[in-house]
Protein backbone atom coordinates (compact mmCIF):
# COMPACT_ATOMS: atom_id res chain seq x y z
CA UNK A 1 0.00 0.00 0.00
CA UNK A 2 1.32 3.53 -0.85
CA UNK A 3 1.32 5.87 2.02
CA UNK A 4 3.03 9.19 2.89
CA UNK A 5 7.32 8.31 3.57
CA UNK A 6 7.70 7.74 6.84
CA UNK A 7 11.96 7.88 7.23
CA UNK A 8 12.67 6.28 9.76
CA UNK A 9 10.55 3.24 8.30
CA UNK A 10 12.01 4.03 4.67
CA UNK A 11 15.26 4.59 6.30
CA UNK A 12 15.36 1.00 8.03
CA UNK A 13 13.81 -0.84 5.30
CA UNK A 14 16.81 0.08 2.73
CA UNK A 15 19.36 0.03 5.38
CA UNK A 16 18.95 -3.77 5.77
CA UNK A 17 19.94 -4.27 2.31
CA UNK A 18 23.38 -2.62 2.94
CA UNK A 19 26.25 -5.14 1.73
CA UNK A 20 23.64 -6.89 -0.96
CA UNK A 21 23.68 -6.82 -4.74
CA UNK A 22 20.57 -4.20 -5.56
CA UNK A 23 18.70 -3.36 -8.35
CA UNK A 24 17.32 0.27 -9.18
CA UNK A 25 14.94 1.79 -11.15
CA UNK A 26 14.84 5.61 -11.30
CA UNK A 27 12.55 7.61 -13.60
CA UNK A 28 12.28 11.79 -13.66
CA UNK A 29 9.04 12.72 -15.32
CA UNK A 30 9.96 13.85 -17.90
CA UNK A 31 12.79 13.42 -19.14
CA UNK A 32 15.03 10.47 -17.61
CA UNK A 33 14.87 6.28 -17.15
CA UNK A 34 17.41 4.04 -16.12
CA UNK A 35 16.09 0.30 -15.80
CA UNK A 36 17.94 -2.90 -13.71
CA UNK A 37 21.06 -0.70 -12.78
CA UNK A 38 22.73 -3.27 -9.99
CA UNK A 39 25.12 -2.48 -7.68
CA UNK A 40 26.13 -3.29 -3.81
CA UNK A 41 24.41 -0.93 -1.57
CA UNK A 42 26.86 0.32 1.15
CA UNK A 43 24.59 2.80 2.93
CA UNK A 44 21.48 4.83 2.43
CA UNK A 45 20.31 7.87 3.80
CA UNK A 46 16.73 9.73 3.88
CA UNK A 47 16.60 13.26 4.75
CA UNK A 48 13.80 15.92 4.62
CA UNK A 49 10.61 16.95 6.07
CA UNK A 50 7.29 17.20 4.17
CA UNK A 51 9.31 16.07 0.80
CA UNK A 52 12.52 13.84 0.91
CA UNK A 53 15.81 13.07 -0.61
CA UNK A 54 17.15 9.68 -0.29
CA UNK A 55 21.06 8.68 -0.42
CA UNK A 56 22.00 5.02 -1.89
CA UNK A 57 25.92 4.76 -1.82
CA UNK A 58 26.93 2.60 -4.06
CA UNK A 59 29.97 -0.03 -3.04
CA UNK A 60 33.44 1.21 -3.86
CA UNK A 61 33.38 3.60 -6.59
CA UNK A 62 30.49 2.50 -8.48
CA UNK A 63 28.74 5.88 -7.33
CA UNK A 64 25.97 7.71 -5.39
CA UNK A 65 22.35 8.21 -6.45
CA UNK A 66 20.51 11.04 -5.03
CA UNK A 67 16.85 11.47 -5.18
CA UNK A 68 14.20 14.29 -3.81
CA UNK A 69 11.62 15.57 -3.76
CA UNK A 70 9.87 12.28 -2.81
CA UNK A 71 6.41 12.12 -0.91
CA UNK A 72 5.12 8.77 -0.44
CA UNK A 73 6.90 4.90 -0.73
CA UNK A 74 5.26 1.63 -0.67
CA UNK A 75 7.61 -0.93 1.24
CA UNK A 76 7.17 -4.92 0.65
CA UNK A 77 9.86 -7.45 1.84
CA UNK A 78 11.78 -7.80 -1.27
CA UNK A 79 11.07 -4.03 -2.99
CA UNK A 80 11.11 -0.42 -1.60
CA UNK A 81 9.20 2.11 -4.07
CA UNK A 82 9.23 6.05 -3.16
CA UNK A 83 7.08 8.07 -5.69
CA UNK A 84 7.36 11.86 -5.59
CA UNK A 85 3.95 13.93 -7.00
CA UNK A 86 4.42 17.56 -8.06
CA UNK A 87 1.99 20.85 -6.80
CA UNK A 88 -0.38 19.54 -9.32
CA UNK A 89 -0.59 15.75 -7.86
CA UNK A 90 1.26 13.78 -11.16
CA UNK A 91 3.82 11.67 -10.90
CA UNK A 92 6.89 13.43 -10.93
CA UNK A 93 9.80 10.84 -9.77
CA UNK A 94 10.09 7.48 -8.90
CA UNK A 95 12.95 5.41 -7.07
CA UNK A 96 12.67 1.83 -7.08
CA UNK A 97 15.01 -0.46 -4.89
CA UNK A 98 14.17 -4.47 -5.40
CA UNK A 99 16.66 -7.68 -4.51
CA UNK A 100 15.34 -9.02 -7.96
CA UNK A 101 15.89 -7.51 -11.47
CA UNK A 102 12.65 -5.61 -12.88
CA UNK A 103 10.60 -7.25 -15.28
CA UNK A 104 11.58 -5.17 -18.55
Amino acid sequence: MIQNIDPAELQEALTRWGGQLVYVHLEVNPGAYWRNGKAVLDAAFVRGSGTFRVFLQLDGEQGLIQVDQLTHMQLTDDQVICIGYDQQSRLSRTLEVSLTPFKM
